[in-house]
């Protein structure tokens, strides 16, 4: 359902899911991103004049990073494990993000294959302060479809 003119996507409410598990606990998805090469060609015409034409090249594969709180569940460190630790044909998952509106209706989603985490940080730990863990885990695609 598309929104009314005016209005624009929030980050209300979002879902987070591999494999169509849903990850409890994401705080914060960042820096979703997927590029192409530029190929940049350089030429003469028939008539002598020099041409700079810039091209769409292969496409790139993406990254993103997710921040989720730990819970110290083991369904959720599972599926990330399995790449650390070199289960390469485990490791390749699919992924979906669902933007939903304020009623939690879904607006957008954005599906990712070959999904596959690259790293995973735990948030720092200071003593005497009362603040939640957290997991920063980066992951890669190699293509990313909206609709």
């Amino acid at each position: 359902m598309a929104l009314v003119d005016g209005e624009a996507l929030t980050a209300y409410s979002f879902e987070f899911s591999i494999d169509g598990q849903t990850i409890p606990n994401v705080q914060s998805i960042n820096e979703i991103s997927q590029a192409t090469q530029t190929i940049e060609t350089k030429s003469m015409t028939p008539n002598g004049l020099y041409q700079i034409k810039q091209m769409l090249g292969p496409r790139q594969s993406g990254n993103m990073n997710i921040t989720v709180l730990s819970t110290g569940d083991p369904a959720v460190t599972a599926w990330f494990m399995t790449g650390l630790t070199g289960d390469f044909k485990g490791a390749r998952k699919t992924g979906s993000l669902i933007y939903k509106d304020t009623y939690g209706t879904p607006v957008m989603t954005i599906e990712f294959s070959e999904l596959m985490v690259t790293s995973v940080s735990y948030g720092a730990v200071t003593a005497g302060q009362s603040s939640a863990i957290s997991m920063i885990i980066a992951l890669t695609f190699s293509e990313m479809k909206v609709s």
